[in-house]
């Protein structure tokens, strides 16, 4: 039998996060912030 797990956080641009960035990290891929122009590298995180 399967054990299912989710965990949701919500993320705060108020607080200097942004989504972006932390979808990029998490893919492990490159990701261009349309709103603030910055661009987020993840493509050499192992």
């Amino acid at each position: 039998m399967a054990i299912y797990h989710l965990s949701m956080k919500i993320i705060s641009r108020n607080s200097g996060y942004s989504a972006v960035a932390s979808a990029a990290y998490r893919s492990g891929s490159l990701m261009l912030d349309e709103r603030t122009g910055l661009t987020h590298d993840y493509t050499r995180k192992s």
